[in-house]
């Protein structure tokens, strides 16, 4: 997180925009709203798991995915 953090900040100077710090901001409030609701820590941790356990051609390794995503864009949209 702290190395996304210096990128986003390092593009914005670069740049002269504040859109990488806010892209960078979205990330990091969607990680603060997943790990201050425990079902939503505990639905990552499962899917991550069978993301890591599974071949990508596994159909549970997709589904796994898909549950990622939906995790993520939760915590995302509940933090904005």
């Amino acid at each position: 997180m702290e190395r996304q953090k210096n990128e986003a900040f390092s593009l914005a100077a670069e740049h002269g925009a504040i859109g990488p710090i806010r892209s960078w901001l979205t990330i990091w409030a969607g990680e603060v709203e997943i790990e201050r609701r425990p079902e939503l820590a505990a639905r990552r941790q499962a899917a991550e798991r069978m993301v890591q356990t599974r071949d990508r051609e596994d159909p549970e390794w997709r589904a796994a995915m898909t549950e990622l995503r939906s995790v993520i864009n939760e915590a995302r949209e509940s933090a904005a």
